[in-house]
């Protein structure tokens, strides 16, 4: 890799804070994170950018904060994208392959992921991803890469993941006002999957789900490939609101007992152990039974586990999931979650968080990175594939393989 391509920039908008992360690549399988910058996020709500003037301040700050850990300027960035306007929608393409010898070239992938494309988009959405989930020459199924192979009928099933073309242009224009190009758009529940999957999980039949502050990102993998895409415009900052609402707290001191005192298990805590809740006002704080707290929690909890719990039936793969299903996301931190998302969902749970990386890695190895680490991971795939807008130079055979590499 060039050493102007060896730095890669990442920026994960969410709606509570902008995570910046820099990386050095000295060899694919050798990233070492060289810095990393935090801003609280101001203009995003549910992933769309509401202010974008706020917007580019909080991408501002982290960015700089970023750029001075890794003495490095950051020119372009990879940027995250989530939210209600986002789909995703699975689609089938057919050709015959028409050469002499029967044998199915390059052309014929090409020609096949094309008509898998060839999809009513509406209007005011664009493509921001294909995924390949698996090829059928004639009647032999479950193929990833067909290239060579013989017959008369080539199909391709794809996952074509869409969003909105305002949403997308307001995300663009906020990164842009910040002095930044926008060098790749990927789905934030691709990215977080890059991060924390192995490629045996997702043969397996896994699903991830990213509890963010205001949307839960889903991603479902069977076989390898992605089987379904979704967001639920639920998050940990409705908890926030919950017990400030239930306990009469401010925004920012419901925040603070949630991370502190906070449990979805209710039936797990002592009801005489009472915790200290600031009062609105001037008033004093009061002491309340922390079980009060887990409960409003839970209520909560239980139901963003219960739609997603729908997502998984709606995609009609949960029964093939056989990895189980990986939270991460800052709303994953909570305490309990594993064992109540078992006993809702009726799958094997875990916390899932980037790990193998070198640098500041103990800093970011946690839920809360995952999205910013995928982001890298993604683009690093993108560039040792050479699947990328500017690669126009790369001859078409060359291209054709690369993208099935990166789309398995």
């Amino acid at each position: 890799m060039a050493q102007e391509e060896s730095v890669i920039a990442s920026l994960d908008l969410g709606s509570s804070k902008v995570v910046a992360l820099v990386a050095r690549v000295h060899r694919p399988e050798e990233i070492e994170l060289i810095g990393l910058g935090i801003a609280p996020s101001h203009g995003i709500k549910t992933g769309a950018v509401t202010n974008i003037e706020l917007t580019s301040r909080s991408i501002r700050e982290a960015i700089e904060e970023a750029e001075l850990m890794s003495a490095t300027q950051i020119e372009s960035v990879v940027i995250n994208v989530t939210g209600k306007h986002v789909r995703g929608d699975n689609s089938t393409g057919v050709i015959a392959i028409t050469n002499r010898e029967r044998v199915v070239t390059s052309n014929d992938i090409y020609r096949v992921i094309d008509a898998a494309q060839a999809i009513r988009i509406p209007a005011d959405q664009e493509i921001l991803h294909v995924l390949s989930r698996e090829f059928k020459v004639d009647d032999q199924n479950g193929i990833k890469d067909p290239l060579g192979m013989v017959g008369v009928r080539l199909e391709a099933d794809v996952h074509i993941v869409t969003g909105g073309t305002t949403q997308l242009q307001n995300l663009d224009k906020a990164v842009e006002q910040a002095g930044l190009y926008v060098r790749d758009r990927v789905l934030s529940s691709l990215a977080s999957s890059h991060a924390i999957l192995s490629d045996g999980e997702k043969e397996l039949g896994v699903a991830v789900a990213d509890i963010g502050a205001g949307v839960i990102d889903i991603i479902v993998y069977t076989e390898g490939g992605v089987a379904y895409t979704t967001t639920i415009c639920l998050g940990a900052h409705h908890i926030t609101q919950d017990i400030s609402i239930g306990l009469k707290t401010p925004l920012e001191a419901a925040e603070m007992l949630k991370k502190r005192y906070g449990s979805v298990l209710p039936q797990d805590i002592d009801p005489s152990e009472m915790i200290e809740v600031p009062s609105v006002g001037d008033r004093p704080p009061r002491l309340k039974p922390r079980r009060e707290l887990a409960e409003i929690m839970e209520a909560r909890m239980r139901e963003m586990l219960e739609m997603i719990d729908h997502e998984l039936l709606k995609s009609g793969k949960k029964n093939l999931l056989a990895g189980g299903i990986i939270f991460t996301g800052g709303g994953s931190l909570v305490e309990g979650l594993i064992p109540l998302a078992e006993e809702i969902i009726g799958l094997g749970a875990s916390l899932g968080a980037p790990k193998g990386l070198l640098g500041i890695a103990d800093r970011i190895s946690s839920p809360v990175f995952s999205t910013a680490v995928g982001l890298i991971l993604h683009e690093l795939r993108a560039n040792e594939d050479g699947i990328k807008k500017t690669a126009g130079r790369m001859n078409f055979v060359r291209k054709i393989k690369s993208w099935l590499q990166n789309n398995l």
